[in-house]
């Protein structure tokens, strides 16, 4: 059981560091639009900086579909051991939450066509 617990966390960190990556693809998009909004010369066009945002959105609902996964191969190892599964079980309540919300933000940037990236880069989630 050890080691699919080691195995369980070593994907949170990959899942992790890509959503580092994803953070900071964000800011650059973001910082692209305030460029623009300045009348500056911006990082990229708005279209790449769309299309960019699109791949940006699958990314974190791909990274948002792993925790789910992870935490509920956590939750079956612990019933297993027979441990408490409240905890578990919000776990992967948050994570079927925080992976609909991805989904609609995905969706709402597949129907963008708009120039003003930074109103679909950074919806609260």
């Amino acid at each position: 059981m050890k080691k699919e617990e080691i195995d369980a966390i070593n994907t949170q960190i990959y899942a992790l560091l890509l959503f580092l990556f994803s953070i900071i693809v964000s800011i650059i998009i973001t910082y692209n639009q305030k460029l623009d909004l300045e009348g500056k010369e911006t990082i990229m066009e708005a279209n790449k900086s769309l299309k960019i945002t699109l791949y940006n959105r699958i990314l974190i609902v791909t990274i948002s579909l792993i925790f789910l996964f992870v935490n509920y191969k956590l939750y079956l190892l612990s019933k297993e051991e027979g441990k408490d599964l409240k905890g578990y079980k919000l776990q992967i309540l948050a994570s079927i939450l925080v992976t609909i919300s991805g989904i609609i933000a995905l969706y709402v940037v597949s129907l963008s066509n708009t120039e003003n990236i930074a109103d679909v880069e950074n919806p609260i989630i």
